[in-house]
């Protein structure tokens, strides 16, 4: 029966590029701002994994459905068949369900953790950043100086990672200051808040890209309630 097999891709289409969409439409919306906009690496690092979490879920469901032979009774519409093998072994798709639970909140957790310490900064050419950050930091009476991606004052203090092309910089703290991070984070945001930038070209590609996926979720959408409907005739 091949009703069930495109519900399946149907209901992978809605889950998948729904969070996407809606990650792109936000990044599209910030990088048309007229100043940067700065974001902490943890929230940064959220909206990452919110547009990732369909794929995320439904990875993992078609991992264990793999993995447990007896998801075939679904595909070929056999409801008691499915439920029949779900009683005998449930333990086995918990402990799978526990498993991969274990490893995508435990890897999430980890990387959260890592990005505490970091800010990344839309819609800013890195030249200007870069200007910026050595006056935040004489300001704070720390000369500073760069060596490649890292600034050094006393000590490695940051690193500094750029994406010239979608005018984006991400600033990783490697001192242990705290402090001195906030501090610098501060004048930073201050700093960012009164520059005007021009218009960023990938405004247009995040823009499409969100439109077309969000086309597709909808098909995806109304192509399963459809199919539904016709099931439950």
């Amino acid at each position: 029966m091949v009703l069930p097999y495109i519900l399946a891709v149907c209901l992978c289409g809605v889950f998948c590029l729904v969070p996407l969409a809606l990650y792109l439409m936000w990044l599209a919306r910030v990088t048309r701002r007229d100043h940067p906009t700065p974001v902490s690496g943890t929230w940064d690092y959220v909206g990452v994994m919110f547009a990732l979490s369909g794929f995320v879920v439904i990875g993992g469901g078609v991992l264990l459905s793999v993995l447990q032979s007896n998801f075939r009774y679904w595909m070929r519409g056999n409801a008691e068949a499915l439920r029949a093998a779900w009683v005998q072994e449930r333990v086995t798709w918990t402990l799978f369900v526990l498993f991969y639970l274990f490893v995508v909140l435990g890897c999430a957790g980890f990387t959260l953790l890592a990005r505490r310490r970091t800010l990344v900064v839309y819609n800013v050419e890195p030249e200007a950043f870069e200007t910026l950050l050595v006056e935040a930091f004489e300001q704070l009476g720390r000369p500073i100086e760069r060596r490649g991606k890292q600034w050094v004052g006393g000590g490695v203090l940051c690193e500094v990672d750029t994406f010239a092309a979608g005018r984006t910089v991400t600033l990783r703290w490697l001192s242990e200051d705290a402090v001195l991070f906030e501090d610098v984070n501060r004048q930073l945001r201050t700093s960012l808040a009164a520059q005007v930038t021009e218009e960023n070209a990938v405004t247009r590609w995040l823009t499409a890209g969100a439109t077309g996926t969000g086309m597709v979720a909808l098909c995806s959408f109304g192509l399963l309630m459809y199919g539904l409907s016709l099931m439950n005739r």
